[in-house]
């Protein structure tokens, strides 16, 4: 169950990843109806197309580390290259948003984002901690 209304509310991501973010996937969504074949998922907001971010929280403790942020836009999201070395895709999301919802008893969350970008991209433009512009869509 969401809010009704499906809000979205600002959030900037040193408050949503404190440690960072490292995409591990980025793929077209899909919703799935009782009964009928799943179909390429389409933002309610927006009417374009939605990707998921499969990702890691390094701040997250536990098992559970994995993180989802969907983009709407119209073409795939490129996630930034991999650090020198490494497998590690550090990406850092502008215009970040969350909408609740109540599953099963328990409050979760759906993480919504304008842009992903590279850590040093987000330095040039002002920094990491930008919640963006402010959207009249909720």
């Amino acid at each position: 169950m969401a809010i009704p209304g499906g809000h979205r509310f600002p959030i900037t991501f040193d408050e949503l990843f404190p440690d960072g973010f490292f995409v591990l996937s980025v793929e077209r969504a899909s919703e799935y109806s009782e009964g009928k074949s799943p179909r390429p998922a389409v933002d309610k907001v927006t009417g374009l197309p939605v990707w998921t971010i499969q990702g890691t929280d390094p701040s997250a403790r536990g098992k559970n580390t994995g993180q989802v942020v969907k983009i709407a836009a119209e073409h795939q999201p490129i996630p930034p290259e991999t650090l020198a070395g490494t497998p590690f895709r550090p990406a850092v999301f502008r215009g970040l948003k969350v909408t609740p919802y109540v599953r099963d008893g328990w409050i979760a969350y759906t993480i919504w984002a304008e842009e992903m970008v590279s850590p040093q991209q987000a330095a040039g433009r002002g920094g990491k901690t930008s919640a963006g512009p402010a959207s009249a869509a909720a």
